[in-house]
């Protein structure tokens, strides 16, 4: 049997899986029986195949075990302390990861003890201390658990964090650095920083940022703008080290060797895995260039020993080798699509590269054209689920940006070498000038119309099609024709299964009160109509509306905002909210004076409603009531109540006791569901304004640990007292509110 390494990476993939999804101990044992009985029947039952390469199935299963237990452990035993969230604490640690910086604030991890305990903790610092691998550092400040998954489709960093290794956060006014590390990952930790610095001192902003990603992987002070504008043209990829940086380097120390030097032999051969290695680490060891390097050490190894490695076996290898270290970087997007991304390419760049060729187009083109295209064949569905958008035109820049960008990383890291020893080589500098400012052209094709398309209506049911279409055109011809029925059935089950999925919640209302912290926004949508009641908060370096509203609403599958709501001017309801605006077709605004005449010039060009009496919006059976902000008020905000058939909603903003005064003289506000009004603060929410919504169930939007003390025992109290069902985003996550004509349904992501 060939490529052994597929099966063995293959079944550690299964382990880890298993050991993510299965929380009882007695439930993993029972898989992992199962699968040994499994493979004990195809042992007896094709005995002349299994005892030929029984060793490899016994390994297999043993790396399995492994890693099922590896992984469960991570997820359900190595757990943070709850009674140390929020604890301030004076930590002594060691820094084991190369620190990140920003313009504001150095980011990275430290082992240390707690408890008698060894443990990592993610340390982030406004201090400008220089901090390097190795150090010793002693750092105060409050521990805290990280936040998990708080919606169906959010980021979970709590995983995130684990996948590093760490389970706690902490955040430090300054360090006092108690001895610097002398080991050689210090010394490579201050090289990477040395070339940082040398970027920004020899090029303008925008120059330097980009050069950093391109030549070092270090994305952080791209401005997001940029960044978007190479994402959507499809040329992110090049501002993280990866697989192509490793390739270009490697030839570049060959020709520099061999054809320059005239240096050949073995040792050439070495020289070229230690550099490999050594730029691996200066890069920061990203999941790509990680992989990368692997497989070009196995090539080199391979030349060593006179053999030519396997370009399948080899990925497999780096997989295994990257997943015994650390099982949860199977979970990490960038391990994700770079390792799909190079199987892509083994398995479609022939194919693609003949039938170019064949229309007599050069074949240097004809390769370029091949690689871009092929690449993104298996990595379409995992961009689509995980950003909401594909590049159009990616296959096109790729094929002027890759040359150019795989000139500046040999040629920079020359230059910058040079600078080391202050010799300055002006024609270098020019070239790489030339050449990000080229691949600044290139990204800016994103602002043509078709250059990128969102996507909406992509599930995980849609996702697995795509791949049983795939594996189908590819195995076909080895296919029995029963296994091929199987997977008919297979990808019609979960197309039929998706469409039903979908006709259903078409014809709800669907209520979502999104986790965006502490501030507000909320999602309806009923039948092709939805609305947004504000947008969250926006902090210096957090943005709800990008980084959590924004990805929740296409993934829900909302292209277009019929209504925009903006209750009222405070950030941590309307932050960001032009950004929206340049994202997504937004019908009308509704909104009171006081928010338009602060924030005309970013609302120029909408229509914009005022609510300076009582609006009403009718969609089918669906009726919306904007209630006027009342000016006595200092949080006064528009209020909305949705009413549909029995059920209704009412939606307060920050209204305070004022308000709802006023409130209760003027309309009905007789409510099934109440949006506890300003996070449930002692401001709002008073007995008798309970006693005119009469709500049932309660939300409270607010976010976990925040400094006003929301929400307060006297609601909680209040609501209580009366029987009211609380829902809270700090506990319950986004809540779900589904209403048909016969029932309500209440979802919280988290059940408490």
């Amino acid at each position: 049997m060939t490529r052994k390494a597929l099966f063995v990476a293959g079944f550690m993939m299964i382990g880890i899986v298993l050991g993510r999804n299965i929380k009882e101990i007695e439930a993993l044992v029972f898989c992992l029986l199962l699968i040994l009985g499994a493979l004990c029947a195809a042992y007896y039952f094709f005995p002349q195949y299994f005892k030929k390469e029984k060793f490899l199935f016994i390994l297999c299963f043993l790396f399995l075990t492994l890693q099922l237990f590896r992984t469960h452990y991570i997820f359900y035993v190595h757990e943070p302390q709850k009674n140390l969230d929020g604890r301030h604490v004076s930590i002594v640690g060691s820094v084991c990861s190369f620190p990140e910086t920003s313009e504001k604030k150095t980011s990275f991890y430290l082992k240390t003890n707690l408890n008698a305990k060894a443990v990592t903790l993610r340390v982030t610092t406004e201090s400008k201390k220089s901090i390097f691998y190795g150090d010793t550092v002693k750092v105060s400040g409050k521990l805290k658990i990280p936040k998990g998954k708080t919606n169906r489709f959010g980021f979970d960093y709590r995983e995130y964090l684990k996948g590093k290794g760490a389970i706690y956060t902490l955040f430090s006014k300054d360090i006092e650095v108690i001895s610097q590390g002398k080991n050689v990952l210090s010394l490579l930790n201050r090289f990477s920083t040395m070339l940082n610095n040398l970027i920004d001192r020899s090029f303008k902003n925008d120059i330097s940022s980009l050069l950093k990603g391109l030549i070092l992987g270090n994305k952080s002070t791209i401005p997001d703008d940029m960044y978007k504008d190479f994402q959507r043209s499809g040329l992110a990829h090049l501002l993280a080290v990866s697989g192509g940086n490793v390739g270009v380097l490697c030839a570049f120390v060959e020709i520099l060797f061999r054809r320059i030097l005239k240096v050949y032999g073995k040792g050439v051969n070495s020289l070229i895995i230690g550099v490999i290695i050594v730029f691996a680490i200066v890069t920061g060891m990203s999941a790509s260039v990680v992989r990368a390097s692997i497989m070009a050490a196995i090539f080199y190894a391979g030349r060593i020993i006179y053999r030519n490695p396997d370009t399948l076996n080899s990925l497999a290898v780096s997989s295994v080798l990257m997943l015994l270290v650390n099982p949860l970087f199977l979970f990490d997007v960038g391990f994700q699509l770079s390792f799909l991304s190079v199987l892509s390419i083994i398995l479609f760049y022939k194919g693609i590269y003949e039938y170019f060729a064949k229309l007599k187009i050069p074949r240097g083109v004809s390769s370029l054209i091949a690689v871009s295209i092929s690449a993104q064949i298996l990595i379409l569905p995992l961009m689509a689920y995980y950003f909401s958008e594909v590049s159009v035109i990616s296959f096109l820049t790729n094929i002027v940006a890759v040359p150019v960008a795989s000139a500046v990383v040999p040629s920079g890291l020359m230059y910058f070498i040079f600078l080391i020893f202050n010799i300055d080589i002006l024609p270098f500098k020019w070239f790489l000038e030339v050449c990000v400012n080229v691949l600044i052209y290139l990204s800016r094709l994103s602002h043509v119309g078709f250059s990128h398309v969102k996507v909406i209506l992509w599930n995980e049911k849609l996702f697995f099609c795509y791949y049983l279409v795939v594996a189908y055109l590819i195995f076909k011809s080895f296919m029995s024709r029963h296994l091929k029925y199987v997977v008919y059935l297979s990808i019609g089950g979960l197309l039929v299964a998706f469409i039903f999925q979908m006709l259903v919640n078409y014809n709800r209302l669907i209520i979502n009160v999104i986790d965006v912290g502490q501030g507000d926004s909320s999602l309806i949508t009923y039948k092709g109509f939805s609305m947004l009641i504000d947008t969250g908060p926006e902090y210096e370096d957090f943005s709800s509306l990008k980084r959590v509203v924004l990805p929740y609403i296409l993934k829900r599958g909302v292209a277009k905002l019929d209504i925009l709501v903006l209750t009222h001017k405070h950030n941590d309801h309307i932050g960001d909210f032009d950004y929206l605006l340049d994202e997504m077709e937004v019908d009308r605004i509704v909104t009171s004076k006081e928010v338009y005449l602060e924030n005309a010039h970013k609302l120029k060009g909408q229509e914009v409603v005022l609510v300076d009496d009582l609006k009403v919006y009718r969609y089918k059976d669906l009726k919306a009531y904007f209630i006027p902000p009342v000016e006595q008020d200092e949080n006064s905000s528009v209020v909305v109540k949705l009413t549909f058939g029995n059920f209704s909603m009412l939606f307060t903003g920050d209204a305070s006791y004022e308000s709802e005064i006023e409130y209760m003289k003027r309309f009905n506000l007789h409510a099934t569901i109440l949006k506890v009004g300003h996070h449930g603060s002692s401001t709002a929410t008073s007995e008798e304004f309970l006693e005119s919504v009469k709500p049932k169930v309660a939300v409270i939007s607010v976010g976990k640990g925040n400094i006003f003390g929301h929400p307060s025992n006297e609601v909680l109290q209040r609501l209580k007292s009366k029987n009211i069902k609380v829902y809270r985003t700090d506990s319950n996550g986004t809540v779900d509110i589904l209403v048909d004509r016969n029932k309500v349904i209440i979802n919280p992501y988290i059940v408490r």
